[in-house]
C-alpha cells in the first residue's frame, strides 16, 4: 500500500493535526501519493463537530494546494472532499468537483446532519442508506465508497436487509466501476456484540463476504484523523486477519 486518499484535518471538528504534518507523515510512511478528503461544508450549516464551516472551505484549499507546490518532488498531494449524497446538491458537488481532483461518499446520515446512522439502524434505515449509496455511485461524482459497510455502527445484529443493501451497493459498483474502501478505521470502536459474537463494525466481514462475490476494485484507507495514523500500518495486518481468505480485488497501489 503506497497510497492514503481519505485524510481529514482539523477544520472537521473531530481530527487534529496541523495539514502539513500529515503530508510529513505520509512521506515517512512511503506513501506515492496522500490524499486530503474532509467533510464537506454545507452553506448554512453548523455542525462544529461533524464538518468545517462553510467560510473555512476557501482556506481548505488553499492549504491543500499550497503542500502540493511544496511538496511535489517528495510525494503526490490530492485534494478531495468526503460528501454524504443528498441528490438535491448535484449542483454544489460539481462545483466542488470542478476545483478538486477527486470525491469520495461517506454516508453517515440519513437527513442531512440530523439522523445518523451510527446511532441506531433497524432493517428500513439500512436499505435508505443503500439507496443513498447506490445514488452516489450511480451519479458519476465519486472515485470510491468510503467504509460502506458504516451502517453496522449502529446496529448489533446482521439480517436479510443487510445481505440486500450490500448486493445493492456491490451490484452498483461493479456496474459504474466505482470503487469500494475498506476502511482501516473502524477498529478504533472496539468490538461489540454481534449475535452473539464479538467484532468490530467495519470491516464487518459478512458485508465483505458478498461484495467478494463480484468484480469490484478495493482499496485500504486510513481513514486518518490524526497525522500519526498514517504510520499504523500494524491495522492493514489486523483488517487482513479480518478478511482473511475472501476473494476481494484489493488494490495496494490504487490511483484516482
Amino acid at each position: 500500500m503506497d497510497y492514503n486518499y481519505h485524510t481529514h484535518t482539523d477544520r472537521c471538528g473531530h481530527a487534529t493535526g496541523d495539514d502539513e504534518q500529515y503530508v510529513r507523515a505520509a512521506i515517512d510512511a512511503g506513501f506515492k501519493v496522500i490524499g486530503f478528503s474532509d467533510h464537506i461544508p454545507f452553506k448554512n450549516v453548523i455542525h462544529p463537530s461533524e464538518r468545517m464551516n462553510y467560510d473555512q472551505l476557501e482556506d481548505y484549499i488553499q492549504s491543500i494546494e499550497s503542500l502540493k507546490v511544496k511538496y511535489k518532488d517528495q510525494i503526490d498531494v490530492k485534494l478531495g472532499f468526503e460528501l454524504e449524497y443528498f441528490p438535491e446538491y448535484n449542483a454544489y458537488y460539481k462545483e466542488l468537483l470542478d476545483r478538486c481532483d477527486y470525491l469520495i461518499c461517506g454516508q453517515h446520515n440519513k437527513v442531512l446532519d440530523k439522523y445518523s446512522y451510527d446511532q441506531f439502524t433497524n432493517d428500513e434505515d439500512v436499505l435508505v442508506y443503500a439507496s443513498q449509496v447506490k445514488a452516489a455511485i450511480e451519479s458519476g461524482l465519486i472515485s470510491f465508497v468510503a467504509h460502506p459497510d458504516y451502517f453496522m455502527i449502529g446496529r448489533r445484529s446482521w439480517s436479510k436487509s443487510c445481505e440486500e443493501a450490500v448486493h445493492m451497493i456491490a451490484k452498483a459498483a461493479q456496474e459504474h466501476h466505482v470503487a469500494l474502501e475498506i476502511n482501516l478505521n473502524g477498529i478504533r470502536y472496539g468490538k461489540s456484540t454481534y449475535d452473539g459474537k464479538l467484532a468490530y463494525p467495519y470491516p464487518f466481514r459478512p458485508f465483505w463476504e458478498i461484495v467478494s462475490q463480484y468484480n469490484v476494485q478495493c482499496l485500504y484507507s486510513f481513514d486518518a484523523h490524526k497525522p500519526y495514523t498514517l504510520l499504523e500500518k500494524e491495522r492493514i495486518e489486523l483488517v487482513e486477519e479480518i478478511l482473511k481468505d475472501l476473494n476481494l480485488s484489493i488494490n495496494h497501489s490504487y490511483r484516482i
